[in-house]
């Protein structure tokens, strides 16, 4: 099964959410202020975790009464309620995540996010994290290959999430890579370009970014 968090930031693809939830089985987390977003769409999630300061009391009383499982952490604590939420799929053995609501106005949870990410991709904790970044782009979250479906003349960016990622290979794009290292103080990845779909990059070490904005 995989794992699918509903975080409190305010840009991703709501149409996106039903999609993934009309084509796979998930186990849902809600975090914090991603409960709202959730109660309005529907959604019943597997489970709630967070301080509970975000999340509207109506709301909070209504998943009480369907019996969903809470964890409740205090407001001063170590880690943010994403981290908590990414332990807990860990916990249940989910190695694949897609995620909503980690973009928003507030750039340094949307950065801590991106970094926890990539400590849990880094340590092969998980195997590949989707992200929704706004209504019309995905961002994927890897250190081995995909697939990814799109139209032709689509801008795909590989942005590197380590130091180096090596060995980069791509396949079906209008700038080609074969086995070439790619470092994160650079600019050489940006906006490449959908030549047929579906596009691969495939990396040897390292964790990548890769992004997809649809048209």
């Amino acid at each position: 099964m995989k794992g699918l968090l509903i975080a409190s930031g305010e840009s991703w693809d709501k149409t996106l959410l039903i999609d993934e939830l009309k084509r796979d089985k998930f186990f849902i987390i809600c975090v914090d202020g991603g409960t709202n977003y959730a109660h309005r769409l529907g959604i019943v999630p597997n489970m709630i975790i967070g301080d509970m300061d975000s999340v509207e009391t109506s709301i909070l009383n209504n998943y009480k009464e369907l019996n969903i499982p809470f964890k409740e952490y205090p407001r001063d604590k170590d880690k943010t309620d994403f981290h908590l939420a990414l332990e807990e799929l860990e916990r249940f053995g989910i190695k694949e995540v897609v995620i909503f609501g980690i973009v928003g106005t507030r750039l340094d949870h949307t950065l801590s996010a991106l970094g926890i990410i990539r400590k849990f991709i880094r340590e092969n904790r998980m195997n590949f994290v989707k992200i929704s970044l706004g209504e019309r782009s995905d961002g994927y979250i890897f250190n081995k290959k995909i697939k990814i479906w799109g139209k032709p003349g689509e801008i795909i960016s590989l942005i590197p999430m380590t130091e180096k990622v090596t060995g980069v290979t791509t396949d079906n794009l209008k700038y080609r890579l074969d086995r070439a290292d790619i470092y994160l103080e650079d600019s050489l990845t940006v906006s490449n370009e959908i030549e047929e779909s579906p596009c691969s990059v495939e990396v040897e070490d390292g964790v990548i970014l890769v992004i997809h904005h649809r048209s």
